[in-house]
C-alpha cells in the first residue's frame, strides 16, 4: 500500500475514495491517531490519484466532488469539517486550543470583576529592559482584550485555526507556532506603537500565515486553508491599515503573519515526505 493523503476528518477520506474509484482506482482508507490516511492498492495508480487529489484540494467546490458527496452520503464544507459551532465543538477542540481559549475568557473577565490589575500585569513592558526581570509579558499581550467584539472575533479564528493545527497535526506543533508568532507579533508592535495593545490578533494571523504556506509547500498533508479564508484575511489586514490605523495593532498582524508564514515554509519543508513512500 501507498500513502496518498492524510485528513482530518473521515467524510473526504470517504468523497476521495468514491472519485478514485469511479475512475478505477482501488483504495483504502484506516485511522492512524492523527486523522484519516488514504492509500493506494496499485502504485501504479500514484500520477493519476495525485492529480485528482490535487484538483480537490485546489477547488473542492467542483460539481463532481459535490456530487461525490452526496453519493457517499455525507454533508460536507470545503474541507470536510463540521461547523465550528456544531453541538460538539468544544468536544472537538485539543488541550492547548481550550486552555488558551479558557484563559483570554478568564482574563478578560478580570478586567470587571477585578479591575485592570491582571491586565496591567500582563501588558508588555514600558521599556525592553523590563523583559529581562519579566519575560513572560513578551508573550502574554495576547490574552488582554478591550471589547466584547475584540475577544470574539479572536477566539472565533482561534478555535478555527488553532484547532486545526492541534487536530491534524499535535498540541506541540500549535503551542510552539503560538508562541512564537505571538513573540515576533508583541516585539513588533512594541517598537512600532509602545506597550499599550494586546489581543490574540497577531497569533490569528500567524496561524493562517502557517496554514496557508504549509499547505503550498507539503500540499500531501491536507492542511489547507479555503481561498476564501486566505483572501477574507488579507483584505482585512489591508482594510486595518488603511483606515483603522489608530486603533488597530497593525504591526502585530503583519509580524504575526509574516513569522506565521516562515514557519509554515520550515515546517513543510520538514514533514514532507518522498511520494509513493510504501507503508
Amino acid at each position: 500500500m501507498i500513502d496518498l493523503i492524510r485528513l482530518e476528518q473521515h467524510p473526504p477520506a470517504a468523497l476521495l475514495t468514491e472519485v478514485l474509484a469511479e475512475q478505477g482506482i482501488a483504495t483504502s482508507v484506516r485511522e492512524d491517531g492523527s486523522g484519516w490516511v488514504l492509500a493506494l492498492a496499485d502504485a501504479g495508480d500514484y500520477d493519476r490519484a495525485r492529480e485528482i487529489v490535487d484538483a480537490w484540494l485546489s477547488n473542492p467546490d467542483d460539481p463532481r466532488f459535490q456530487a461525490a458527496a452526496w453519493r457517499v452520503g455525507e454533508v460536507l464544507d470545503s474541507r470536510g469539517q463540521p461547523p465550528l459551532m456544531s453541538g460538539d465543538w468544544w468536544r472537538r477542540q485539543g488541550p492547548v486550543t481550550r486552555l488558551f481559549f479558557v484563559a483570554c475568557v478568564g482574563v478578560f473577565l478580570s478586567l470587571y470583576l477585578l479591575g485592570d490589575g491582571l491586565y496591567r500585569l500582563l501588558l508588555f513592558p514600558g521599556e525592553w529592559q523590563g523583559l529581562l526581570v519579566q519575560p513572560w509579558r513578551a508573550l502574554t499581550p495576547m490574552l488582554l482584550h478591550f471589547s466584547l467584539l475584540h475577544i470574539i472575533f479572536n477566539l472565533l479564528w482561534w478555535l478555527e485555526l488553532g484547532g486545526m493545527i492541534e487536530r491534524v497535526q499535535s498540541s506541540g506543533r500549535l503551542l510552539a507556532v503560538t508562541l512564537l508568532t505571538s513573540l515576533v507579533a508583541n516585539v513588533a508592535q512594541f517598537a512600532s506603537s509602545g506597550h499599550l495593545f494586546g489581543g490574540m490578533s497577531g497569533v490569528v494571523y500567524g496561524l493562517l500565515g502557517y496554514l496557508w504556506m504549509y499547505g503550498r509547500v507539503n500540499p500531501e498533508a491536507g492542511l489547507m486553508l479555503r481561498r476564501s479564508i486566505v483572501v477574507f484575511m488579507l483584505i482585512w489586514l489591508v482594510i486595518c491599515f488603511v483606515g483603522l490605523s489608530g486603533i488597530v495593532a497593525n504591526q502585530a498582524h503583519l509580524g504575526g503573519l509574516a513569522s506565521g508564514c516562515l514557519l509554515g515554509v520550515l515546517a513543510g519543508l520538514m514533514d514532507r515526505r518522498p511520494p509513493g513512500l510504501d507503508v
